[in-house]
């Protein structure tokens, strides 16, 4: 989960003057950063896993927000509950495949 930081605002110029130590501190999780032109929020400074969440998250709310995907997620739980399932070595002799060589 994204850890809750408190953005750091930080003029354009000053992240400019200091964009090494802007991203190491963006890249280590340990702060993100609101760059600002003329007072105003320009543009967002965080790290790579940051972002990795920040999507995923996205992913998972836009899941939930798809009536069919949760049918299908409801479905799918229910046919666990009720043993409805099968083995990798059931599935492959059920659809004809060949099991891969080991």
């Amino acid at each position: 989960m994204v850890e809750r930081l408190k953005p750091k605002e930080i003029s354009a110029t000053e992240a400019a003057n200091r964009f090494g130590s802007v991203v190491d501190e963006a890249a280590r999780g340990t702060a993100l950063f609101v760059v600002t032109r003329m007072g105003e929020p320009r543009a967002v400074v965080i790290g790579v896993e940051t972002f990795r969440e920040i999507l995923e998250n996205l992913e998972t709310a836009e899941e939930l927000a798809d009536s069919e995907y949760l049918a299908g997620v409801m479905e799918a739980r229910e046919d666990v509950r009720l043993g409805r399932t099968m083995t990798l070595e059931e599935l492959e002799k059920k659809l004809e495949l060949a099991p891969a060589e080991k």
